[in-house]
């Protein structure tokens, strides 16, 4: 990967106050609704939970603060795909890239898919066995929004970030103010249930909540003094997002039983802020839930695409010139983020949301696994490279990341062996895969990532493609529902 001189050329704009809202704006999202069930689910009862939450921030406070050292010796566009090439080499660079695209992206989407149709099953009363059409309508919307242009997708994103922050206010504040006092924290509750997950699974759900922070060490090198501004980002971010996912988890535990809200899952953000404000004001808080949810799968697309994209430029994934492809109306990869879609549809049918995100973390962790490895192995490797950033208390912080990767790696691997091992052996197909397109594209100049001009506008035909899926699904939600 050859560097690129213009981007030495970055304006150092960011302070604290914007890398503050890019810690807060990128993470603060689906999982504050969506995961205090399954985290009290593994974890067995109130108190655990709520250890599980604060370790999960301790460990994205210790991983950002790791990772955003090798933001600031490599302050260019990719991130991670750049940071792991310039450690490990090309090879550990692609199995990332293979990773998010086979793995990462369609599952998390999937898993905000899934997320996305439970409430909205629940506010219109509709049978579960349409959550199919309502998972492809909802797809086929963002395609539809991303395929006009980014432009439009980021008007998207802006009213979705601005929306979120309601229900969570709401369900913090009026939670912990009107709840029942279910809950007995610090104390012997006599509620819990019987669980027999390793607390490392708990761990691991957490995480699902709380990222988002390794985006603030790709912008890095645009961060105007980055030692003071980076650790102090990080930090007061997540530790504030700490204390949001607890008030949001102590309001949850005082309005239901540890049964019921284990049972309601993916519902009980929802089901508490009908009881809370009746069923008006619950189904507008409901609705605020899903415009939230609506940005994450927005943000997510938009950027992931992207990473597909920048993946089948190099020429080494299958379907490459396809996926390298820009519409020429709008400026967009709009066959990466069809795939993209395609793919996290699929997922979303096959697989639970909560196993979904466990995946997706799983698959991504092991990778941070590895970037934080790399943070020690860059203090040898590039040792004579400026740094205005390194990491505070290192080598102690670095060693905690390392750590705490390692736990919730583990974690998953016991309790759900076979889907740790079928993450790894998806993660490594990708590596046959780089010998075969290294070998083929071997001595060639590839011409790759063209711009293309479509007869029908791409936003049409997805519109349209969509609407006959969602019209077919609802016709077999229809059947199976009688």
């Amino acid at each position: 990967m050859e560097d690129h001189n213009l981007e030495n050329n970055l304006r150092k704009d960011l302070g604290l106050v914007s890398a503050l809202s890019l810690v807060v704006g990128m993470v603060l999202g689906a999982g504050a609704f969506m995961k205090p069930p399954a985290v009290l689910e593994v974890a067995g009862d109130y108190n655990y939970a709520l250890l599980a939450w604060i370790i999960g921030g301790v460990f994205s406070i210790c991983g950002g603060l790791t990772l955003c050292e090798l933001g600031v010796m490599f302050p260019r566009t990719g991130g991670m795909l750049v940071y792991l090439e310039k450690i490990y080499g090309s090879k550990v660079s692609h199995l990332y890239g293979w990773m998010i695209t086979v793995l990462f992206a369609p599952s998390l989407v999937g898993a905000l898919v899934g997320y996305f149709s439970s409430v909205f099953c629940l506010l219109f009363g509709i049978d579960d066995t349409y959550k199919m059409a309502v998972s492809a309508g909802v797809l086929g919307f963002i395609a539809v929004i991303n395929a006009i242009g980014v432009k439009q997708a980021g008007y998207l994103q802006t009213i979705a970030t601005a929306c979120k922050l309601i229900p969570i206010l709401l369900l913090a504040i009026f939670g912990l103010w009107k709840g029942n006092g279910q809950v007995a924290l610090f104390s012997a509750s006599g509620q819990g249930i019987e669980t027999y997950a390793p607390f490392a699974v708990a761990i691991l759900a957490t995480l699902f909540a709380y990222d988002g922070w390794a985006q603030v060490a790709s912008v890095a090198g645009e961060i105007h003094n980055p030692a003071k501004v980076l650790p102090k980002a990080i930090i007061l971010g997540i530790i504030f997002l700490v204390v949001v996912y607890a008030c949001i988890n102590i309001a949850l535990f005082k309005i239901f039983p540890v049964q019921e809200m284990v049972s309601l899952g993916h519902d009980a953000s929802a089901v508490a802020s009908q009881r809370m404000f009746g069923n008006l004001g619950g189904n507008l808080v409901a609705v605020g839930i899903m415009i939230s949810i609506l940005g994450g799968i927005n943000g997510y697309i938009m950027t992931l695409s992207r990473t597909i994209f920048s993946m089948a430029e190099r020429g080494t994934i299958i379907g490459a010139r396809y996926l390298s492809t820009i519409d020429d109306n709008s400026r967009s990869p709009v066959n990466a983020i069809c795939v993209l879609v395609i793919f996290s549809f699929l997922y979303s049918i096959l697989l639970d949301a909560d196993r979904l995100s466990e995946i997706s973390m799983f698959s991504i962790w092991v990778f941070y696994l590895l970037t934080f490895i790399g943070v020690i192995i860059a203090r040898k490797k590039y040792a004579n490279v400026p740094r205005s950033y390194k990491v505070i208390g290192y080598p102690i912080i670095p060693i905690i990341a390392i750590l705490g990767a390692m736990y919730v790696i583990y974690g998953m691997l016991v309790y759900q062996t076979f889907n740790g091992i079928a993450s790894i052996v998806l993660t490594l197909i990708g590596l046959p895969l780089y010998y075969y397109y290294h070998r083929k594209n071997k001595n060639k100049e590839l011409s790759l990532g063209e711009m293309k001009k479509y007869k029908v506008k791409m936003q049409y035909t997805i519109a349209v493609s969509t609407m006959i899926i969602v019209a077919l699904l609802a016709l077999y939600g229809n059947v199976f529902s009688k």
